[in-house]
């Protein structure tokens, strides 16, 4: 029971969390619908946004070192393709409404705790079936290259396919959404910039992000400093699927970062400050 309320508070906190970043972002939203989720309008076009999130199984594997490379190289990508083929399964775009919009897919990661710090990399790997390794030269330097992914595996289980957006009626699927930085702290974060909360508390924030570089670095951050900014978006990943059937034009949600593949590889366009992973310390003063 408790497992299942924890599933419902996760699933509630990505929908409020996806209402502030589309809000942000200029759009009103038309509710004489259901489903999906959010039908998105403004400036930048129309739109539509169906949320979903991973959950926990029922019966977790235990890590080991005996299990830790197929746990994340074919567990975590499998329980992003099981969320995301349930809702493919919901087949919105025949809906009257939905028409010719784009029609995206916002997925949380709840599987684990603090399972959004690290297991970004493998819904990249399932989107596009494609995993960037690291390999050494010959003159001990290295070098990060593309390979593709056929398949994830698991004992007693039937293969599944690699690359959501090449299975068949993903077309339908215009882009994947997804921020490691939507969780409570974000909210604890954004309610104290807003003037909400004791003003002697202090929060430090910390993490790896991209600085208009190649490779990620380490930043930290005083939250109640003097000029302290952040938004909604920030930490938002757009994943565009390169065989839309109705593509989600980049100019729709801007500040953000946007992906997509050329098939051999995955091609990236960050804002100048792009946060990947954040912890938030809170210190209460005695």
């Amino acid at each position: 029971m408790e497992q299942f309320q924890s599933a419902a508070f996760d699933a509630r906190l990505w929908e409020l969390y996806l209402y502030a970043i589309l809000t942000e972002l200029g759009y009103a939203f038309d509710r004489n619908h259901q489903a999906p989720d959010f039908h998105c309008t403004g400036l930048g076009g129309e739109f539509f946004v169906e949320a979903t999130t991973v959950n926990p199984s029922a019966a977790p594997p235990t890590v080991d070192p005996s299990n830790r490379e197929a746990y994340f190289a074919h567990y975590v990508p499998l329980k992003f393709g099981s969320a995301l083929f349930s809702k493919l399964q919901k087949r919105y775009w025949e809906l009257e409404h939905v028409g010719d919009s784009p029609l995206l897919l916002a997925v949380q990661d709840f599987h684990a705790p603090q399972a959004m710090a690290w297991s970004n990399t493998a819904l990249i790997e399932y989107l596009y079936g494609i995993r960037q390794v690291e390999k050494r030269r010959d003159d001990g330097t290295s070098e990060v290259a593309s390979e593709r992914i056929e398949k994830y595996e698991r004992e007693g289980k039937t293969p599944i396919p690699a690359g959501f957006f090449l299975q068949p009626e993903t077309e339908n699927i215009s882009a994947v959404l997804a921020n490691p930085s939507g969780t409570i702290a974000k909210f604890n974060r954004m309610g104290f910039l807003a003037g909400f909360g004791d003003r002697s508390i202090r929060m430090v924030r910390g993490g790896i992000c991209y600085r208009g570089k190649l490779t990620p670095e380490s930043y930290s951050a005083e939250v109640h400093a003097e000029g302290y900014k952040e938004t909604w978006s920030e930490g938002l990943s757009v994943y565009h699927n390169p065989s839309a059937r109705h593509p989600l034009p980049p100019e729709s949600m801007s500040g953000v970062a946007h992906h997509t593949s050329d098939g051999q590889r995955i091609l990236s366009n960050m804002p100048p400050f792009f946060p990947v992973g954040t912890s938030t310390y809170i210190l209460v003063p005695a």
